[in-house]
């Protein structure tokens, strides 16, 4: 089962669709302005030592419950999803839109990207 989740994920949606996408520096001012949003870290949990961006709720990708714990969350929220370079949150959020939360993104480029704008980080 978790082979088969992996791959309709990894492999599911050919179209990166670029309305999936948000850059760091608007994450990071949507999240100081909302009360209705989370920043959902989906690397895994030797990634999320090394840093991490503050506020992040971490989902490892790679976990066997992955697939129920996104299912758990709460569809009516904002999530804007990180991993370290944007394939396996872009993935979690074609996921999360296939069933039915609405207003999730990627961030662009990943935590990479938001350290090489020199976004906060933990």
């Amino acid at each position: 089962m978790k082979n088969l989740l992996l791959f309709i994920i990894l492999f599911g949606s050919c179209n990166q669709n670029k309305n999936l996408n948000i850059q760091p520096d608007k994450v990071y001012d949507l999240l100081s302005n909302s009360k209705n949003t989370i920043l959902l870290d989906v690397r895994t949990k030797e990634e999320v030592i090394e840093k991490k961006i503050n506020n992040s709720i971490n989902i490892d990708f790679y976990s066997d419950d992955f697939k129920d714990s996104i299912l758990s969350l709460e569809k009516s929220k904002t999530y804007f999803v990180y991993c370290r370079s944007g394939r396996r949150s872009l993935n979690t959020v074609e996921f999360m839109r296939e069933y039915g939360f609405k207003e999730s993104y990627n961030v662009d480029g990943g935590i990479i990207k938001w350290n090489d704008l020199g976004l906060p980080l933990k």
